[in-house]
């Protein structure tokens, strides 16, 4: 994948990222997507945010697996497998986990991006 595509792809990743981090603000914990229709909908444009993101994080994986697996404190297969199981399992989806992966997980990812977009 040419550098430019690449760097466009990661950036287009991080777009999604911040939309994840602004609709997680308002959750403070994992019922809030639950217990409520304003929950339910950040729920949904979270998972949609994710399943995105992971769609083009696979597709840049598979071109570029070395410059991934240059930072080996992000799971890179575990979001790809997120992106599948959102994606087929919609429904065997748990809202608990969701909120730990943003709570968790979305920073450490969006820092590295940064990181990758910085050096391409």
């Amino acid at each position: 994948m040419p550098t430019e595509k690449l760097k466009n792809d990661i950036l287009f990743i991080i777009e999604h990222i911040n939309e994840i981090e602004s609709y997680f603000e308002e959750i403070n914990n994992p019922n809030d997507f639950v217990n409520s229709k304003q929950g339910k909908a950040f729920y949904d444009a979270i998972l949609m945010h994710l399943q995105v993101a992971g769609e083009i994080l696979k597709r840049a994986f598979k071109e570029n697996e070395n410059l991934f697996q240059a930072y080996t404190e992000i799971p890179w297969n575990e979001i790809i497998r997120l992106r599948d199981l959102i994606s087929h399992n919609y429904d065997k989806l748990e809202y608990e986990i969701v909120f730990d992966i943003c709570k968790t997980n979305i920073k450490p990812l969006h820092i590295v991006l940064l990181k990758i977009a910085e050096r391409l």
